[in-house]
């Protein structure tokens, strides 16, 4: 709770409240519930991180805003729902405010207020614009089914950067029709918007989406990104495959991570085609039994993690033996894995590999000892393992080895390892 006489100190210039940096999902501080009355008065203040809106009879109303015209940087707007005229909202003249870069605006995820004040979040939102020199902008909750024309206009927010819609359930589209996202959008965040259909084209600038828990739509608006550098795909949790189309002209992909698709069965076939991808994780898609198809021609890529995949049963010889640059390798909590299905002999740049949670996992494959750049192997949960191979200790890059929480057995072999020169050995049992 901020002090009642904050609004006497008229030479404030910086208010910070809780973290600089704020988690998108994550959309309210519990303890700070309101504005002192006055705030409005310190009219020399250059950084508000938060405002919070409250409906308490002693707290700051949004209007209290209009004065502070030097505020620069980032400011969150938080609990929206609790602006009953909008006009209260027009009086804040967030357009005012030029040198504002960031600008967030919040609404509750779920509860009672959100069906209460659905009636004039669209008007709300509307007076909320900010000033055309907004560079990133966030709205999280928003409970209309339109969005204001200002949000995300390459007209109202020509200079805008990056743009992150998230969870509105309601929201369909825009109220203008024209509506066209600027021409130097770089990063584009959709979460749990699954009824929005966004404008086209996007703009070819965009070279970071994320799109979760959204529809169809959203992901064949994808192919025609080409600068497209960055691909996160979330919360698909109904499909058994996802759309080809997005993955077809994607050169100059690097990074692709796909997680949360419970009833995911198989991968595109159209992954194979992006040779430039360097980093892949594929997390939590629990339907999904093989990766035999879609690695196949991903020459380039570095890094790739597998977790929490409950019906993973191989990653057979064909996924896997043209991963000549693969440097990192992780699994975990893959029950099902037949870990000596992996075929590591062809992973000839592999330099760490990290093995978790995986009970399948009796004795290290033999083929491991041909990855001569391995220097790092980490062993954790893994209650059937109970030995390592002497072939361990040729391998002539390895410096680091980790066994944590597994058969005590194991263990006590791996404390004579402790000695060898060169090596360095954390050997733990967890509580």
């Amino acid at each position: 709770m901020l002090p009642k006489n904050l609004s006497k100190m008229r030479k404030l210039r910086k208010l910070v409240i809780g973290s600089d940096i704020y988690i998108h999902i994550n959309i309210e501080d519990p303890v700070l519930t309101h504005m002192p009355l006055g705030i409005g008065e310190l009219t020399c203040l250059k950084q508000l991180s938060t405002f919070v809106v409250s409906q308490l009879s002693d707290s700051a109303g949004i209007q209290e805003l209009e004065k502070l015209d030097h505020l620069e940087g980032e400011l969150t707007i938080i609990g929206i729902q609790n602006v009953l005229d909008h006009r209260d909202a027009y009086k804040a003249n967030l357009r005012s405010k030029k040198s504002l870069l960031n600008l967030n605006l919040r609404w509750p995820v779920g509860g009672s207020d959100v069906e209460i004040e659905c009636n004039n979040s669209k008007e709300v939102l509307e007076a909320l614009q900010p000033h055309s020199n907004i560079e990133e902008s966030f709205i999280y909750g928003y409970p209309g089914a339109m969005l204001p024309g200002w949000v995300g206009s390459s007209t109202a927010l020509p200079k805008l950067t990056f743009l992150g819609l998230y969870n509105m359930p309601n929201v369909e589209g825009w109220s203008s029709e024209c509506l066209l996202l600027p021409s130097c959008l770089q990063i584009l965040d959709l979460y749990n918007c699954p009824k929005l259909i966004l404008p086209t084209p996007l703009p070819s600038s965009i070279t970071r989406l994320s799109v979760g828990k959204g529809n169809d739509p959203s992901l064949e608006s994808v192919e025609n990104l080409h600068n497209l550098s960055y691909l996160r795909i979330t919360g698909f949790d109904e499909v058994e495959t996802l759309p080809e189309a997005p993955l077809r002209n994607l050169t100059r992909l690097q990074e692709l991570e796909i997680y949360d698709c419970d009833k995911l069965k198989r991968l595109p076939t159209e992954l194979e085609n992006l040779s430039t991808v360097t980093i892949l994780f594929i997390v939590n898609c629990g339907g999904l039994e093989s990766l035999t198809e879609g690695l196949r021609n991903l020459t380039s890529l570095k890094e790739l993690r597998v977790g929490e995949c409950l019906s993973l049963k191989s990653l057979s010889e064909s996924s896997l033996q043209h991963l000549i640059a693969l440097q990192i390798l992780k699994i975990w909590d893959c029950p099902e894995l037949e870990i000596m299905s992996v075929d590591f002999q062809h992973l000839i740049s592999l330099e760490y590999i990290q093995l978790v949670w995986l009970p399948q996992l009796t004795s290290l494959p033999e083929e491991i000892q041909h990855t001569r750049r391995l220097q790092t192997l980490e062993i954790k949960g893994c209650e059937n393992l109970r030995k390592l191979p002497e072939w361990l200790l040729e391998l002539p890059a390895l410096t680091s080895l980790s066994v944590i929480e597994c058969d005590p057995e194991l263990h006590r072999r791996c404390e004579d390892w402790n000695r060898i020169p060169l090596l360095r050995v954390e050997n733990r049992v967890e509580l």
